[in-house]
C-alpha cells in the first residue's frame, strides 16, 4: 500500500474485468486493446499459451492503474491520471517480486514513459523506443474511389498465400523475424471468417476484424504486397470491412497505425478515421 493505494493481482480475466471494466469502457475506443484482450481471455483463458498477468491499483478515489500482460508480449498499462508514479511503481515492484519477464511496455505515451523510467531505475535495464503508434476511431465511413474488384471473405483454400502476407505484415511492422505467432493467428482468423480480401482477378489486399468490445471492434492485419501498393486496394478493403463492422451493429471501429508511416495514416483519415490517442512501445533489455 502506498498513499492509501492498494495493489491486487488476479488469477483470471473475469475477476480483473470486475474491477477495471467500467473505467476502461469510459474511453472504450482508446482502451480497446486491453479491454478486448481481457474479454477474449474470459472465454479463452489459454489463448496466448501462457498464464496472463492481471493487476490493479486502487484508492478511495477508484481505479488508479490497470496492468495486463500475456507473455511473451509486452506489458500493457492503463492509468487515467497518466504519470501516476506511486501506482505504477506498485505494479513494477510486484512484477519484480513475482519474477515476471517483462520484455517491454505498451501504453499511452505518458504512462509508458513513466513505467519505463521506474523499471529502468529498479532493474538497470536499458530502454529502447519501439514503434510509436496512433489509435484511430471511425463512426461513419467516407467511401473512397473504389478500384476494380470486389470485397469478400478469405477462403481456406487461400491460406498459403495469406501465410506469406501475414509474414509480410509482421515484418513490415516489427522487422524482428519472429512472425510465426502472427502467421498462426491469421490461419485461425481465416477459419473463423474474420479475414477479408479485396480481389481484382487475384487477391490484392487483406484486413481482419479483431478484439470486439461492447460497442466497437478493431481492424488489423492490413496488408498489401509491395507490387500492388498505391492502387487503392488497402483503402478499399479497410473501408468495406469498416462498413461491415458498423452494419453488424457496432458503433465504431478502431485501428492502430505506425506514426512513421505517413501513407497509412493519410489513407485511413480519408475514409473517416480520426486520431484519438497516441501509444508508445518501449523495449527493455536487462543488464
Amino acid at each position: 500500500m502506498t498513499d492509501n493505494q492498494v495493489y491486487t493481482e488476479y488469477r483470471d480475466a473475469e475477476s480483473f474485468l470486475g474491477v477495471t471494466r467500467a473505467a476502461l469502457e469510459r474511453h472504450e475506443a482508446a482502451n480497446g486493446l486491453m479491454l478486448g484482450l481481457a474479454l477474449r481471455l474470459v472465454h479463452e483463458p489459454d489463448a496466448y499459451g501462457s498464464q496472463p498477468y492481471y493487476a490493479t491499483v486502487e484508492s478511495a478515489a477508484g481505479l488508479r492503474v490497470a496492468a495486463l500482460m500475456t507473455p511473451p508480449y509486452k506489458l500493457q498499462v492503463y492509468a487515467p491520471q497518466d504519470r501516476d508514479w506511486a501506482g505504477i511503481g506498485l505494479v513494477a515492484g510486484a512484477l519484480l517480486r513475482g519474477g515476471w519477464p517483462v520484455p517491454g511496455v505498451m501504453a499511452h505515451q505518458a504512462v509508458g514513459e513513466a513505467f519505463a523510467s521506474i523499471w529502468r531505475a529498479r532493474t538497470g535495464a536499458s530502454c529502447q523506443i519501439g514503434m510509436q503508434q496512433r489509435i484511430y476511431e471511425l463512426r461513419q465511413v467516407a467511401p473512397p474511389h473504389y478500384p476494380a474488384g470486389e470485397f469478400r471473405p478469405a477462403a481456406v483454400e487461400e491460406i498459403d498465400l495469406l501465410r506469406q502476407w501475414a509474414r509480410g505484415f509482421y515484418d513490415d511492422c516489427f522487422a524482428d523475424g519472429r512472425s510465426e505467432r502472427t502467421v498462426a493467428g491469421v490461419e485461425q482468423r481465416i477459419k473463423d471468417g474474420t479475414v477479408f480480401l479485396w480481389v481484382d482477378g487475384l487477391p490484392r489486399s487483406m484486413a481482419a476484424r479483431t478484439r470486439p468490445t461492447p460497442h466497437g471492434e478493431a481492424l488489423s492485419f492490413v496488408y498489401t504486397p509491395p507490387d500492388q501498393r498505391r492502387k487503392g486496394y488497402a483503402s478499399a478493403v479497410v473501408a468495406r470491412l469498416s462498413q461491415r463492422v458498423l452494419d453488424d451493429g457496432k458503433l465504431f471501429c478502431t485501428l492502430y497505425t505506425d506514426l512513421s508511416n505517413p501513407t497509412s495514416n493519410s489513407i485511413y483519415q480519408k475514409i473517416g478515421y480520426t486520431p484519438i490517442a497516441d501509444v508508445i512501445e518501449i523495449e527493455f533489455e536487462m543488464a
